[in-house]
């Protein structure tokens, strides 16, 4: 076993990193998968939901980033529980020795509750995102909303909760059809099971906060409308905190000289929030900021992790930002298409993917840069087993199997 002065073996595979590389080429591994933008690629059941586990597990043990994860579907809200396996090798028992700690500082938010957005902490340009308002297809009632915030700014210095912004005076002050289509878009909006009454409630006080990892449960228990809205709103608002905070962060580092330790945004089903195209507004709202991200989030500490069953259903402006690939078991070759065409490179090298058993994966770009020279092909890897507990509700498929005849 290793001394705790060295360099501690971070191991998502036995294949990656190398086992025979050095300790300085294993560094450079591992800080090519933390600090470069991953995609990880693969059908129901291929087992990228497990691979993204292990990997957020070994970060948040051997290094100093911070996770955030929009969790659609709840698989990563038991990330701080350990699986009970009682007979764990010596590598293991020093892993669950540390996860102990570091589960202390792992947090779910929950809109309504620790996930609750303040209206008062929002843009301009986020509260006509969330009230679906253009200024060139909704003119009218996006000019009540510009008159609306400058009315409240000039009274009061501040926008307040959504409730006391709905109880505005403005409304008593303006009149007309084009007010009253306003004013049912606010009242509609201030339904949502979403907003906070205080900024000591909201997401911004718990991304304030120490915490070493943070999963957004966006799951729903059902598709209505209100809960589709909930889910695009509170992913919004979450990349807008982080954003923020990264400028924040990066005005102190070159003012001050304060180094900062990066965040990995893990965004699973990653094609539900930054699709190609897309009428919704909340939805585009989430999917510019996925590739505002994807473009300059770097030279803010924030990397993206995107996780998708379908990369051509990915905007091509998120897609074309990933230097690392990880690519699972596919069943069509559409996807794999998809990445050729996006990446160049050797056609038809992801093939294998299609015969791939769960687990087994293709990895590729800066995430070889363990072996010298760095290979032109993709290296085939099989997941290591996640030490944490999935969530989610996803329904296992033994129900299917023929039911034995009851013995008489």
């Amino acid at each position: 076993m290793k001394e705790e002065n060295q360099i501690p073996e971070f191991i998502v595979s036995r294949d990656w990193p190398f086992a025979r590389a050095d300790e300085e080429a294993k560094g450079d591994a591992v800080q090519a998968l933390v600090v470069n933008h991953t995609l990880i690629v693969g059908q129901s059941r291929s087992g990228k939901t497990n691979a993204a586990r292990r990997i957020i597990e070994e970060i948040l043990v051997w290094t100093d980033a911070r996770i955030v994860i929009l969790d659609p579907n709840a698989d990563f809200r038991s990330l701080a529980k350990l699986s009970g396996s009682k007979d764990l090798p010596d590598w293991d028992r020093r892993f669950a020795a540390r996860w102990k700690k570091i589960a202390k500082h792992i947090a779910v938010a929950t809109s309504g509750k620790a996930g609750g957005i303040y209206w008062g902490t929002l843009t301009l340009a986020d509260m006509a995102g969330y009230l679906k308002l253009t200024p060139t297809t909704t003119f009218a009632e996006y000019r009540h909303l510009d008159r609306h915030f400058a009315f409240e700014m000039k009274t009061k210095g501040r926008i307040g909760s959504l409730e006391e912004f709905l109880k505005s005076e403005y409304f008593r002050m303006a009149a007309g059809e084009d007010l009253e289509r306003y004013k049912l878009r606010v009242e509609e909006l201030s339904r949502l099971k979403v907003w906070a009454a205080s900024e000591q409630t909201d997401l911004n006080s718990l991304f304030g906060e120490n915490q070493r990892a943070i999963a957004v449960d966006l799951s729903m228990e059902d598709f209505s409308t209100e809960n589709v809205q909930v889910r695009m709103i509170t992913a919004a608002r979450t990349l807008e905190v982080l954003w923020r905070q990264g400028e924040e962060q990066r005005k102190d580092f070159l003012q001050n000289g304060l180094p900062w330790a990066g965040t990995v945004v893990v965004i699973d089903e990653g094609h539900l929030f930054a699709p190609p195209e897309t009428e919704d507004l909340q939805q585009r709202l989430v999917s510019e900021k996925i590739q505002r991200f994807a473009d300059q989030g770097k030279k803010l500490n924030l990397y993206l992790m995107v996780v998708t069953q379908q990369p051509g259903k990915l905007h091509v402006n998120v897609l074309s930002e990933f230097n690392n690939r990880i690519i699972m078991r596919v069943n069509e070759r559409g996807s794999l298409t998809a990445l050729e065409r996006t990446f160049g490179g050797i056609p038809k090298r992801y093939d294998g993917a299609l015969t791939f058993k769960p687990g087994e994966a293709l990895i590729e770009g800066a995430l070889l840069c363990d072996e010298t020279p760095p290979a032109a092909v993709p290296r085939g890897i099989k997941f290591e087993k996640a030490r944490t507990i999935e969530g989610g509700g996803t329904p296992k498929p033994d129900w299917a199997r023929p039911r034995m005849p009851k013995s008489t």
